[in-house]
C-alpha cells in the first residue's frame, strides 16, 4: 500500500374463485417454462471484470465504483429493485463494476470483494457498501495509526492489519470465506497493481475522476446517482427496442 495510508485513512475515516365440485377431476395443467433470471449470470469481460446480466444485452452499463464512497453505497441501495431485479434481470441491461481505488484504503475491500468465484463478486461488493457505515470508521482501539504505520514497509501485513481493525475480516468470514483465503487474496500482488492500472485507465483513457461514475453503451455519463441515471437507461432501453408492427 501507498507510504501515506495511515494519514489518508484517518482523513477519510473522518469525512448500510370458484371451488371446483368435489367429484371434478383436476384440470391438466401445463408445467410453466422456466423464467429466465439474467442477474444471476455473471461472465467476464476481455480485461477481467465480471458482468451481471445478458452477455447480449441492448444495453451495457460500466459502474466505477469506490468502497469507501459514500454515493457508491447509496447507488447499490437505490438502485438494486429496478435496475438488477428489473431490467437486467430482463435480460435488457447488462452491469460491469470496476473498482476505482480513489484513496489508498480503498485497495482493501477492493481486493475483498474480488476474493473467490466470479459469481460471488457483486454479492460481496453489495454486502461491503451495505455495510459501508459499520466498517468506514475509526476503530475502536485507539493505536490503529501507529499500528498502520509500523507495517508501511510491509504491505500485506498493513493490509491484512486494515481488514482486521476495521472489521472487513469479520465482514467475510461471516459470509463463508476461510481466513487462509482472505489472506490470499489481501497479499495477491498482482491482482494490486492490475486494480492500480485499470484506476489509472479509467482516469486518463476515459475521464472517470470520481466515484460513482457510469457509461452507458461506452459513453461516460455527467450524473452520479440512481434517479439520474435511470431516466437515461430507459431511454437507451426504449431506443433499442424494435419498431411495434402496424
Amino acid at each position: 500500500m501507498k507510504k501515506t495510508i495511515a494519514a489518508l485513512l484517518t482523513a477519510g475515516l473522518l469525512i448500510a374463485g370458484m371451488q371446483a365440485p368435489a367429484l371434478a377431476k383436476p384440470a391438466a395443467r401445463n408445467p410453466a417454462a422456466p423464467v429466465l433470471r439474467w442477474d444471476r449470470t455473471i461472465t467476464m469481460t476481455a480485461d477481467g471484470f465480471p458482468v451481471m446480466g445478458n452477455p447480449g444485452a441492448p444495453v451495457k452499463v460500466v459502474e466505477f465504483i469506490s468502497y469507501t464512497c459514500n454515493l457508491c453505497a447509496d447507488f447499490s441501495r437505490e438502485s438494486k429493485v429496478p435496475l438488477d431485479s428489473g431490467l437486467v434481470r430482463q435480460g435488457n441491461v447488462s452491469v460491469e463494476l470496476r473498482p476505482f481505488i480513489r484513496i489508498s484504503i480503498d485497495e482493501v475491500p477492493a481486493l475483498l470483494a474480488l476474493c473467490g468465484t466470479k459469481d460471488q463478486y457483486f454479492a460481496n461488493s453489495s454486502a461491503l457498501l451495505a455495510m459501508q457505515k459499520t466498517w468506514f470508521k475509526p476503530p475502536a482501539d485507539p493505536g490503529y495509526e501507529a499500528r498502520w504505520k509500523a507495517l508501511e514497509g510491509k504491505p500485506a501485513e498493513q493490509r491484512l492489519a486494515v481488514a482486521k481493525d476495521l472489521g472487513l475480516y469479520k465482514l467475510m468470514l461471516a459470509r463463508g470465506y476461510t481466513g487462509a483465503a482472505l489472506n490470499s487474496c489481501l497479499n495477491d500482488t498482482a491482482k494490486l497493481d492490475w486494480l492500480s492500472k485499470q484506476t489509472e485507465y479509467a482516469g486518463t483513457k476515459i475521464g472517470v475522476t470520481g466515484t460513482p461514475s457510469f457509461l452507458i453503451d461506452g459513453v461516460l455519463q455527467d450524473v452520479y446517482g440512481w434517479s439520474e441515471l435511470a431516466p437515461r437507461i430507459n431511454s437507451a432501453v426504449a431506443a433499442k427496442k424494435p419498431a411495434a408492427k402496424m
